[in-house]
């Protein structure tokens, strides 16, 4: 059984640790864990059961698989802090907007790496990440499936053959808890003109959508036949939708995904 580091706590490594754990409690002492805030650190440990290290070479050092959990801010001192602990290890970095290549630069071209982009709601279980494999070959099969089958612990994954997909990815996962929290609030905002009050208008228009999601997954059903389901001829439904396609709903959507695409991908640097 591999073997786990993770270089910082905060709101996402605490986040993916925790879900591991729940998924299986007996992972828990074989996850190292160090962060700078040490008394953060020990109510973490005290509430999970994992271990205390006391630098982030002393987690490394005993770990077979690397989380870099930290601000990107932060990711240059502490590859640098751990450059020379690494050989024979696999890193994986969750810190947004840090390139392959510019961990490479620090820790060595031949350094396995894992980019990764989790999305906010995998601090509840139900997220999808973005995986990108560099330096992996045939020999790191199981290593690669150890890794995935880690994030599918809190939500789903999708592998990419590029690693520009994974900042393509941004508009899609990232970002889109943005755009559908502007949705909830607007709906709310509808039920609350129509008499309802404010907590009961945000919880229907929360479980309506947290609801149409689950179906789509578990049923396997594509969204069009689901609308056209619910649309029944000359209905409310139509009217809403009509509405909706004359106000120019998909194509707004579209556009802002595309203007956050172009925010988010960079025009070189990638490997």
């Amino acid at each position: 059984m591999y073997k786990i580091a993770f270089l910082g706590a905060g709101n996402m490594g605490g986040a993916i640790i925790r879900a591991i754990i729940d998924m299986k409690a007996e992972l828990a002492s074989n996850i190292y864990v160090y962060d700078r805030d040490i008394a953060k650190l020990n109510v973490f440990a005290e509430e999970t059961g994992v271990n205390v290290s006391k630098s982030a070479v002393d987690a490394v050092l005993v770990a077979d698989v690397v989380f870099l959990a930290v601000k990107p801010n932060v990711i240059d001192n502490v590859c640098e802090d751990i450059k020379k602990s690494i050989a024979g290890k696999y890193i994986v970095s969750i810190a947004a907007g840090v390139t392959v290549r510019r961990m490479l630069d620090i820790l060595g071209e031949d350094t396995k790496i894992v980019r990764s982009i989790p999305n906010l709601p995998a601090m509840v279980g139900v997220g999808i990440t973005g995986l990108f494999y560099y330096n992996f070959d045939n020999t790191d099969e199981r290593a690669n499936s150890y890794i995935q089958k880690l994030f599918e612990t809190f939500g789903k994954t999708v592998i990419v053959p590029k690693e520009q997909m994974i900042d393509e990815m941004i508009s899609v996962t990232s970002s889109s808890p943005a755009y559908f929290c502007l949705m909830i609030e607007a709906m709310a905002d509808a039920a609350v003109k129509a008499g309802f009050a404010r907590k009961d208008a945000l919880v229907m228009a929360e479980q309506a959508m947290l609801g149409t999601a689950k179906l789509l997954l578990e049923k396997d059903i594509h969204p069009a036949v689901l609308k056209d389901s619910v649309c029944s001829p000359g209905g409310t439904t139509i009217e809403a939708v009509t509405s909706l396609e004359e106000g120019g709903f998909r194509n707004s959507i579209i556009k802002a995904m595309e203007a956050c695409e172009k925010k988010a991908v960079r025009k070189e640097g990638y490997v």
